[in-house]
């Protein structure tokens, strides 16, 4: 039911750090529902930062063309990241830490800088965005006479912002978490003191205990971020990330018959181990010789350099293709392109809770799925109905062979491998924008 009179639409407001032109997998939620929510009687406006400011890994112009026409306001910032990057790198923006993909440990300098992000930055390195972000927010909140504000993170700082105009106007605030806080994987990696995570803590608590929602990627992280503010479960919700259909239509599949090949998109860091998946594919070259000279492993995404320096030693004849970053819609044609895609997901203390951010992408390619991770997480959850799509656990290297190798010999005869999925309609994101426009309309009254 889109809106043509604006006058119709309720206004809310959506503070993200990451927006176009912003690349990568923290765009996508927000970007995608602030496009659809226009359907269901809403007006977005949203404070970003300003992209010749920001400490933005990636540029992808082309997520300009999905969110034209929305209100758009980007302020400054500042934060150090940029100037770490160039004391890494030389360049402001490739040495930006990406889940720590790709970025060394073992150098002092490293250590160092990882244990003042990790103990001087609470609770992240973008923190010095706020002050800008909630200057703008209050013009545009007494402007525009906005009672309803939204606020996403990571980074996570982004909702101290929120927390400060809760106090300040008394509106409702949704806080939606993409990944959790103080669990957060890359955490671990940050050489934290107690304090520290005592003081990180408290602010998520502060978080949770005055956001009116809160709004996260699956059920396991819906419980595990609930479970903080036992008192008021009712409030915790969650919404999967979805795909989007305007681009598959647009995309036709382009695969190739001389050359088998394994994709995996997105982020690949060292605590996405791929171990077992080369021991597989080891063995698969093993029992077919003739295999080697067949398979090609395609890696589209921030990868780390020494799993780049474990496929290397461990299967030196599979022939390797690494592009650290292309435009939103020509990953999703990498993935349409290919014969069996690979999720690896990060190990972690609550490995259950992970959806990798293009998982919902993968299902919708319909190509045959490997994931590596909880057999009892949400993405298993998720891919249980799907005929060629599996979720295997590390280190059973039999299995993992069985399925690469009964993918392989199918494409070998030529048969088709589609997933019989049923409808996949319920992870749109015009389905999952409906669903957070209900959740807004229920708040609201």
């Amino acid at each position: 039911m889109a809106v043509s009179n604006w006058q119709l639409a309720k206004k809310v407001l959506i503070i993200t750090y990451y927006w176009p032109p912003g690349g990568g997998s923290g765009v996508q939620r927000w970007l995608y529902f602030s496009k659809y929510l226009t359907d269901f009687a809403f007006e977005p406006y949203i404070i970003t930062v300003d992209e010749k400011n920001a400490s933005y890994k990636f540029i992808d112009e082309s997520l300009n063309e999905q969110v034209q026409g929305i209100k758009v306001f980007k302020t400054t910032t500042i934060e150090p990241l940029r100037f770490y990057s160039r004391l890494l790198s030389g360049n402001e923006h490739d040495a930006i830490p990406q889940g720590f993909a790709g970025e060394k440990s073992s150098g002092v300098f490293q250590r160092i800088s990882r244990f003042i992000r990790g103990n001087f930055f609470i609770p992240d390195a973008r923190r010095g965005w706020n002050y800008f972000a909630f200057r703008t927010a209050k013009q545009i909140i007494e402007s525009e006479n906005i009672s309803f504000v939204i606020t996403t993170g990571p980074p996570h700082s982004t909702h101290l912002i929120g927390l400060k105009l809760k106090k300040k106007y008394n509106l409702k605030w949704l806080a939606d978490f993409r990944d959790p806080w103080t669990e957060v994987y890359y955490n671990k990696l940050l050489f934290r003191t107690w304090l520290a995570k005592f003081a990180d803590a408290q602010l998520e608590k502060k978080v949770l205990r005055n956001a009116d929602v809160v709004l996260t990627i699956g059920p396991s992280m819906k419980k595990l971020l609930a479970e903080k503010v036992a008192e008021e479960k009712s409030k915790f919700h969650f919404i999967y990330n979805g795909f989007d259909e305007d681009i598959f239509k647009k995309l036709i599949p382009a695969k190739s018959r001389d050359c088998f090949t394994i994709c995996h998109v997105g982020i690949l860091g060292e605590s996405q181990p791929i171990t077992s998946f080369l021991e597989a594919v080891k063995k698969l070259f093993q029992s077919n010789p003739e295999a080697s000279a067949m398979i090609k492993f395609k890696i589209v995404g921030k990868v780390s350099s020494s799993i780049i320096r474990e496929i290397n030693q461990m299967v030196p004849q599979l022939k390797l293709e690494v592009t650290e970053y292309v435009p939103h819609a020509d990953a999703i044609q990498q993935m349409l392109n290919a014969d069996l895609l690979l999720n690896s997901l990060a190990e972690t203390e609550n490995s259950e809770l992970l959806i990798s951010g293009k998982l919902m992408e993968y299902v919708a390619s319909r190509t045959p799925i490997l994931c590596l991770g909880n057999l009892k997480g949400d993405a298993a959850d998720l891919l249980r109905h799907l005929e060629f799509a599996i979720v295997k656990a590390r280190g059973n290297v039999e299995e993992i062979y069985s399925y690469v190798d009964l993918i392989f010999s199918r494409w070998r005869r030529n048969l088709p491998s589609e997933n019989a999925i049923g409808s996949i309609n319920n992870y749109s994101r015009l389905e999952t924008a409906r669903q957070l426009a209900e959740l807004i309309h229920d708040v609201s009254g």
